[in-house]
């Protein structure tokens, strides 16, 4: 880590843990410095008023000082208005947060994720923009791990993505048409007949079925219709598993239990 003292730089808390009696390892997401990890001193002291503070979906300014891989926290204080999720949105709140602990590097700039990391928690407050909200940000997580997908031609033809063709994404390469996408093909050299085995569990052994409507719309970040919304939310988490090297997120065992009790998010 370059910076030996930051003042007063926004960020967002994304975990936290014990790291004595007394005090946190408090990991942050930061616009200029990715991922960041700080060593809260004494904030589990009584009732601190950093401890208050320092809690996930709050919008903060925090500064630290130190040029090692755990810098110590001097500051950190209210720069908005914190959100108060419940339910089914606190387990998508909770989603967003680990996969950026998990795969947003530490001490990288991180600019643009910031800037859609607050609007996504917003959005996820609310069930008519939820899960909008949550492919935008996992499609710009990608992107800026260099990661984004490929969504407008054939990985093996090299044609553009048809409209009116159904494909198998083969994570992570790209999708392959599913057939003849129209009376003038022969079908040759399409790819639908030996696949990559992704091992993913969705779609065939060719890989994750998906329309060529939906691959368009989601280059181009459209997630108005239930179909596209659907097929997104498959390929997406099928990518993010692989980038993720199959890790189980513990949001996900969150949602479940909200969504089998029947909890909703307070719109």
């Amino acid at each position: 880590m370059n910076a030996g003292r930051m003042l007063l730089e926004p960020a967002y808390v994304i975990h936290r843990r014990a790291y004595s009696d007394t005090s946190l390892i408090v990991e942050l997401l930061t616009p200029a410095h990715g991922r960041v990890s700080v060593l809260a001193r004494g904030v589990k002291r009584g009732k601190s008023q950093k401890s208050l503070v320092l809690q996930p979906f709050r919008s903060l300014h925090v500064s630290w000082t130190g040029r090692g891989e755990l810098p110590v926290l001097t500051a950190a204080e209210e720069a908005g208005v914190p959100l108060h999720l419940r339910g089914e949105a606190l387990a998508c709140g909770y989603y967003v947060n680990e996969l950026v602990y998990y795969l947003v590097p530490k001490f990288e700039s991180s600019a643009e994720l910031f800037t859609h990391y607050w609007p996504t928690i917003q959005g996820c407050c609310h069930a008519d923009t939820r899960q909008a909200s949550l492919r935008y940000f996992e499609l710009a997580l990608l992107d800026q791990l260099g990661l984004s997908p490929t969504l407008d031609h054939d990985i093996l033809t090299g044609r553009g993505t048809d409209v009116d063709c159904d494909y198998y994404y083969r994570v992570p390469d790209g999708p392959v048409a599913a057939g003849p996408c129209d009376e003038n093909e022969n079908g040759n050299g399409n790819g639908n007949g030996n696949g990559n085995g992704n091992g993913n569990g969705s779609g065939s052994g060719n890989g994750i079925k998906i329309s060529g409507s939906s691959l368009l719309k989601i280059a181009s970040m459209d997630f108005s219709d239930t179909q596209t919304q659907a097929e997104a939310r498959k390929l997406n988490r099928a990518l993010l598993h692989y980038h993720l090297d199959g890790k189980e997120l513990l949001s996900r065992k969150l949602f479940k239990s909200f969504s089998t009790l029947g909890v909703k998010a307070h719109d």
